[in-house]
């Protein structure tokens, strides 16, 4: 069985596997890692012009004599990488130290590369990158994964996720820590979304000079979502084939990217050995997208939505939470989905409470309900129940652990007077200050 070295990889260094510290370089070693580098990019690299420019930059640094004090190989790299990468403009291209990944390059290229037990039991224990899938409140499904692991690998269980969220009303895709990986999974995952037939770009690929059309191709168990919205969050960890099923769905008006800008890695590549311990990365595909008639290479999917990525997921529960609300002809139901998405937005830009209202706040209600300030935030305690409270707007408050309801204070000169509890439903029940 052959093994994607590209997954490989990509799993290695998502798990923050680490190695032994390599020995330290001579003069004569990092010259001849240098020049090898050089040489694989030059006759590789899927932008010639550019290959020329960063071996003019890095023989001339060499030159100079810029490398001398980098004895440590992960002084050296850090170093030399920083300068491929700045006169490729490309991220993508990458010298790196895994004696591992080299030794399977080799027998890859040999034909007789087989996939370890070690290598599955890695990826079954991180349960091939798959983090998360549920179904969240206004029957929004939510799925987390964080690389796109060789489809031999992971499709039963990638399938079963998606089988799960199938009667969703939307979906949220979150790649906020996706690196990218297989390029058959991803169009697995593009398969739902998009019909069968659509053409979602070509690749001309340097080494074969060869141009490869992209259609969405539809495998038998793929239960298809193609009205359902989708709402994909992304951030500046968000790279390669992420990016590409963001930018794809994106282009295609399939979906609301919401997040960062990414990566910027658009173009697929090979690895290259140097020696018995170091490999390079070099792009070696140039990918079109079949609306935009370019990619996002060195500037990234740049989002619908800008948000910061810790609140991403808060503006993907809001747009979705919204967007099922319009499609809804029940008021009960428009209106508890509306209430769903007023809490989540609350969390993105709630409102600061008015000076001392919070203390206006404090002490005891009918029906044995106190409020009390804890930690400076104010807690509504009932019997053994203890929430905090987050204020909202219009002296209301979110109740921690409860989307079915929400605590408004009345205000009469200047002092509170009761507080209401507000459902879901559009009902409400009114407590008067007792203390």
């Amino acid at each position: 069985m052959k093994i994607s070295i590209a997954v490989l990889l990509l799993v290695l260094s998502s798990l923050g596997l680490a190695y032994a510290q390599a020995p330290p370089l001579g003069k004569a070693q990092r010259q001849a890692v240098i020049e090898k580098t050089v040489e694989l990019v030059g006759a590789n690299y899927v932008y010639p012009e550019r290959a020329k420019v960063i071996e003019t930059v890095l023989l001339k640094n060499a030159r100079a004599g810029k490398y001398n004090a980098d004895v440590k190989l992960d002084d050296f790299l850090e170093n030399l990488n920083r300068d491929m990468q700045v006169a490729g403009m490309d991220k993508h291209l990458r010298v790196n130290n895994n004696p591992r990944i080299v030794a399977e390059l080799k027998q890859e290229a040999a034909g007789a590369s087989e996939v370890s037990p070690e290598f599955l039991e890695m990826l079954q224990e991180s349960n091939f990158r798959l983090k998360r899938v549920e179904t969240l409140e206004g029957n929004v499904g939510y799925f987390k994964f964080d690389n796109f692991v060789e489809l031999r690998f992971v499709k039963d269980a990638f399938v079963g996720a998606m089988n799960f969220l199938h009667n969703s009303s939307s979906i949220i895709l979150d790649f906020t820590d996706n690196g990218g990986g297989a390029s058959e999974t991803s169009d697995l995952l593009l398969s739902y979304f998009l019909p069968e037939g659509t053409r979602t770009g070509e690749a001309w690929d340097r080494t074969t000079n060869q141009t490869t059309v992209s259609t969405v191709a539809r495998a038998p168990e793929v239960k298809q979502m193609l009205d359902t919205p989708v709402y994909i969050l992304v951030s500046e960890r968000t790279a390669s084939a992420a990016e590409a099923v963001a930018y794809t769905l994106q282009q295609s008006k399939r979906a609301v990217i919401i997040g960062s800008q990414t990566k910027g890695m658009a173009n697929a590549g090979r690895l290259f050995p140097i020696d018995e311990r170091l490999y390079v990365m070099v792009p070696t595909i140039l990918n079109k997208n079949a609306v935009s008639g370019t990619n996002w290479e060195g500037v990234g999917v740049t989002p619908d939505i800008a948000m910061a990525p810790e609140q991403a997921f808060f503006s993907g529960m809001v747009s979705a939470l919204r967007s099922s609300a319009e499609r809804k002809t029940d008021p009960k139901e428009k209106y508890r989905l509306n209430f769903l998405a007023q809490d989540y937005a609350a969390r993105i830009a709630g409102e600061p409470p008015p000076a001392g209202f919070l203390g206006a706040c404090l002490g005891e209600y009918e029906g044995d309900q106190r409020i009390v300030l804890e930690d400076g935030s104010l807690h509504f305690r009932k019997g053994a129940a203890n929430r905090k409270l987050t204020y909202m707007s219009d002296y209301t408050f979110i109740v921690e652990g409860r989307t079915d309801y929400r605590i408004r204070f009345a205000l009469d000169g200047g002092q509170v007077t009761q507080c209401e509890v507000l459902w879901f439903d559009d009902t409400s029940d009114t407590y008067k200050r007792t203390k």
